[in-house]
């Protein structure tokens, strides 16, 4: 999908998990890709539309960006809601920090009116953005894997929609500037003091290169494709592999494990990491994970040890893997 159309934003609505009539919310920040998304919306959905616009506080700009999406809203007859950060001075890590308490309170907002879809405005740049920026940080097949069309978020009664995310952002552009849309520019995105924007501005010269967003973003749903088969095959092996488990202990058949690629045996070491850890994910770095995965393959004598606030003892006269909570044996 190269334009934003009535034809193909209709196909591309057929394959979304929504029903015509159901309340869904549209986060709108008043830049040019959100408001698309929600004028695409109006136009040519059939719903009731809560608009979500967030005041994040950290620019003057920001409570007029507000009321210039409050101003849209009206027009269009969908509902608004303004939300407030309140963040007390943040001065580290500003725009992920920024970035989480957005969907936090979004996404609170959601819960509290019975709105099971929140709809997001990623599309094909913000794709092939992300492949780039986490390759350079040196991440795997999961990190590199696009954002999904339909994501769910553990612990929530809503599922981040993004029907978006093949379209080129120009098109976006050219969709506003036909149907008379202002939209504000966010400064920051313009600024060389985040990585992102300095990988964006390098853009021209990988695309001299035949390294495309578009390009891009193909690759990166091939990854999506290879995690979803692995994310399967890993579930299933990690069902099947575990002989005992309770909140506090888990204890694998370490030889069925032993049969299978070292990609699935990680996963579900991570899998188990997970579900004994207080911390969402497994509360220790992807390259320890890994060393500690191949020294359960690979040492003769694996000694007892402890990562992430669980503790891995290799049984090998049980021919047993046994991962505890620490302190919890």
């Amino acid at each position: 999908m190269d334009i934003l159309n009535e034809t193909h934003f209709l196909e591309k609505l057929s394959a979304l998990p929504l029903e015509a009539g159901q309340k869904i919310a549209v986060a709108v920040s008043g830049g040019v890709d959100s408001m698309a998304l929600a004028l695409a919306f109006v136009k040519w959905g059939d719903f009731d539309i809560h608009i979500l616009s967030v005041d994040h506080g950290l620019r003057k700009e920001a409570r007029g960006e507000v009321e210039l999406v409050k101003r849209y809203a009206s027009e269009w007859g969908a509902r608004f809601q303004a939300l407030k950060w309140e963040h007390g001075g943040v001065e580290n890590k500003l725009q992920e920090q920024a970035r989480v308490a957005r969907y936090g309170l979004m996404l609170d907002c959601c819960e509290a009116q019975g709105i099971k879809h929140l709809l997001l405005a990623h599309h094909m740049d913000d794709q092939a953005e992300t492949f780039l920026f986490r390759l350079c940080k040196g991440s795997g097949l999961d990190g590199l894997a696009s954002m999904r069309t339909v994501q769910e978020i553990e612990g929530r009664d809503v599922c981040l929609v993004r029907p978006l995310l093949d379209v080129p952002k120009e098109a976006l552009i050219a969709f506003c500037e036909e149907h008379g849309i202002d939209y504000v520019h966010d400064p920051s995105n313009e600024s060389a003091q985040y990585a992102r924007v300095r990988l964006r501005q390098a853009r021209e010269v990988l695309e001299a290169e035949g390294l495309s967003n578009k390009r891009l973003a193909v690759s990166a749903k091939r990854f999506e494709r290879a995690r979803s088969a692995l994310e399967d095959l890993a579930d299933k092996l990690y069902n099947e592999a575990i002989l005992n488990k309770d909140t506090n202990r888990i204890v694998f058949d370490f030889k069925l494990l032993v049969h299978n690629p070292e990609e699935l045996i990680l996963r579900c070491v991570m899998m188990a990491m997970e579900a004994l850890s207080d911390i969402k994910g497994y509360g220790a770095r992807f390259e320890k994970i890994e060393h500690l995965v191949q020294g359960l393959l690979n040492e003769t004598s694996f000694r007892k040890r402890t990562l992430g606030g669980v503790v891995f003892e290799r049984d090998d006269k049980n021919s047993a893997l046994i991962m505890h909570r620490e302190g919890k044996n």
